[in-house]
């Protein structure tokens, strides 16, 4: 039996349809060219890390007195300022984590040194690294059913028709942690309340920060608009989001648009990219609060999630924070599901993909092999049509985008 295998043995009635949806990953790892695979492997600079106190120390909660709050970090503050930097608390994150902003962005190794530093001097810290910036994994295309070949062919595709007569997902909820969603008629009546967890307001680009309101503004960036290893070129925005949504649940059998994998399940949509990415520590939130956990005062998920998709990533090693995220959704019964990465190069080199506890799924073409853009490696435990737009655009997996 393989790892995937154990992963998901709970005998339950909607356990084909879990399967199904946990297939969505490299659904949403579709082909975006070069351009993509340039991206995915540059490592962003970021201005931010997380800091993790032992327990019991004072001043790590959100509730803690600016007194207690002020001491917490003045040891961390003054690391920062021996190199020149100013350092400031942005909020207190899942498990009580301190992410604190610099006055500037650095390279990762930098801020990864900074952290060592931090752990170095302070023995109350467990654990300090980067709050690393993530993207997503597609570039996306659209519509109809009779053009879903990765559902129906024979070669590449799902054989969806056939496990359709064991299950369709009823029963399930799927949380699609993304850039949110766009209202959309083929999906509106597998929609679930949902939330936004960007805290910044220049990558959520809808004038403010976390709320509950999860739709997507778009992502569309100008050429070195999101600084060091950012794309040369202007892009639009990607509705990621909403093709993986559409890709999981849209609404079938309602003479209209697409079908989804598991068109019976309903989606809980958790914003935590928007423009140049998302930060790990906002990831992490949305991870845990999709799974019914608690996030300091944010109301909890109505709606707990069984399934969580996380079709977004970037290079380097699994870290605490994520590693963190995943084990407290998993302790409350839910499957994480990552794509392995659109980079033609070893997943265990990238986040989440290299995690313990996920199912990391790789992406095929259309006649079944792997795409040429897909990660591959040890951690990968599980390959779907993820399509190949090289030749044909007809090879590329459709879904609900922004209308």
């Amino acid at each position: 039996m393989s790892l995937h295998d154990k992963r998901i043995t709970r005998p339950q009635a909607t356990l084909g349809a879990l399967i199904a949806v946990s297939l969505c990953a490299p659904l949403l790892a579709h082909a975006g060219g070069p351009a993509a695979t340039a991206n995915a492997v540059a490592e962003r600079p970021t201005n931010r890390l997380i800091i993790k106190y032992r327990s019991g120390v004072a001043g790590t909660t959100a509730t803690a007195g600016a007194t207690d709050r002020a001491l917490l970090h003045r040891g961390a503050q003054d690391v920062a300022a021996r190199s020149g930097l100013q350092m400031q608390l942005v909020r207190v994150g899942s498990f009580d984590t301190q992410v604190m902003r610099l006055d500037r962005a650095l390279p990762q190794a930098s801020v990864a040194q900074l952290a060592r530093d931090i752990m170095a001097a302070d023995p109350s810290v467990e654990y300090a690294e980067p709050d690393r910036i993530l993207q997503a994994q597609l570039t996306p295309n659209d519509t109809q059913y009779g053009q879903q070949w990765h559902y129906f062919e024979a070669t590449g595709g799902l054989n969806l028709p056939t496990a359709w007569d064991k299950s369709t997902g009823t029963g399930v909820v799927a949380a699609v942690i993304d850039t949110g969603y766009r209202p959309h008629a083929d999906l509106a009546a597998n929609i679930l309340p949902g939330y936004d967890f960007i805290a910044d307001t220049f990558v959520s680009n809808d004038g403010n920060g976390r709320d509950s309101d999860a739709q997507d503004p778009g992502d569309a960036i100008q050429a070195g608009e999101c600084g060091t290893g950012s794309p040369a070129q202007d892009q639009s925005s990607s509705w990621h989001g909403t093709h993986v949504a559409g890709t999981i649940a849209a609404v079938s059998n309602n003479g209209n648009g697409v079908a989804g994998v598991a068109f019976g399940a309903r989606v809980v949509p958790v914003r935590v990219l928007g423009k140049c990415g998302g930060y790990t520590s906002d990831i992490a939130d949305g991870m845990v609060w999709a799974s019914g956990g608690t996030v300091g005062s944010i109301p909890v998920n109505p709606n707990p999630a069984r399934v969580l998709n996380l079709s977004l990533g970037g290079s380097g090693a699994c870290d605490t924070t994520s590693q963190n995220a995943i084990n407290s959704a998993r302790s409350r019964g839910a499957v994480v599901v990552v794509a392995a990465g659109n980079s033609n190069a070893n997943a265990a080199n990238f986040s989440p993909a290299s995690c313990a506890g996920v199912i990391t799924v790789a992406a095929t073409n259309r006649s079944g092999g792997r795409a040429y853009y897909s990660n591959y490696g040890t951690v990968v435990e599980v390959a779907a049509p993820g399509g190949d737009v090289r030749s044909s655009a007809a090879n590329g997996i459709l879904s609900t985008l922004n209308n």
